[in-house]
């Protein structure tokens, strides 16, 4: 079944479900944590395994996302708890709410199909779309515009560099900083044609589409990624 089309039916399907679904083991009447909640394709398969009485404690940064879960889980909003939260805040979410004992803990890392098609906030490259790149939208945080049009270019080089091994990332931070001197780079389709003067033609036309690495070296800068996941996993 094609996965865009299951989206917009209801919980989407699950990535690599046989293989977390073997890691985790979830049993009947046991516990577990979704870090990363989502759209609940994986909470849905574990409640379905843990019955019945097993319980799932989903977390997630975008309280787009908890709603939506709310919803999409009605059928099991008595052995699902939501919370609208950053999993580098685990011990602290699972002690608030008494959930004990914990058996298994899922993190599905990065964002979600959701967060591409319908969230609108410039995580695709293939629509045009403010540069916010947050999972949460909250104001007063830091976007993916701020980091474009006001960070110095050794800054930008250097995330382009360390969190997208872009080859790039050199002549892309230069091309940014020079093009925002005349006009805001502030929709991702601005920041392509920007980046499109940096690129040689070449490479412009690959299996991967040559933005992929900047999107991504963004958006885990924006949401700090790197950082929640060493919190997280001494927890």
């Amino acid at each position: 079944m094609d996965e865009k089309n299951e989206i917009f039916r209801g919980v989407h399907l699950p990535v690599l479900e046989k293989e977390i679904l073997e890691g985790l083991n979830p049993e009947k009447n046991k516990n577990f944590v979704d870090c990363t909640i989502g759209q609940g394709g994986h909470t849905k398969k574990i409640l379905e395994r843990i019955s019945p009485n097993g319980k799932v404690l989903g977390i997630d940064l975008d309280k787009s996302q908890i709603e939506n879960c709310r919803e999409l889980l009605k059928d099991f909003s008595d052995r699902l708890i939501l919370e609208n939260d950053s999993y580098a805040n685990l011990e602290k979410i699972i002690s608030k709410n008494n959930f004990f004992p914990v058996n298994g803990i899922l993190a599905d890392l990065g964002m979600s199909s959701w967060h591409l098609q319908k969230s609108g906030r410039g995580f695709s490259f293939l629509k045009d779309e403010p540069l916010d790149m947050r999972y949460d939208g909250s104001a007063g945080e830091l976007t993916a515009s701020e980091i474009i049009n006001q960070w110095r270019k050794e800054e930008i080089e250097q995330i382009l560099m360390v969190y997208g091994e872009e080859r790039f990332a050199r002549k892309m931070s230069e091309k940014i900083v020079e093009q925002r001197r005349l006009k805001k780079i502030d929709t991702t389709l601005k920041l392509i044609e920007v980046l499109k003067l940096a690129v040689p033609r070449k490479f412009q036309n690959g299996k991967i589409h040559f933005v992929t690495r900047v999107f991504q070296a963004l958006r885990i800068t924006v949401n700090g990624e790197l950082d929640n996941l060493k919190k997280l996993l001494p927890q």
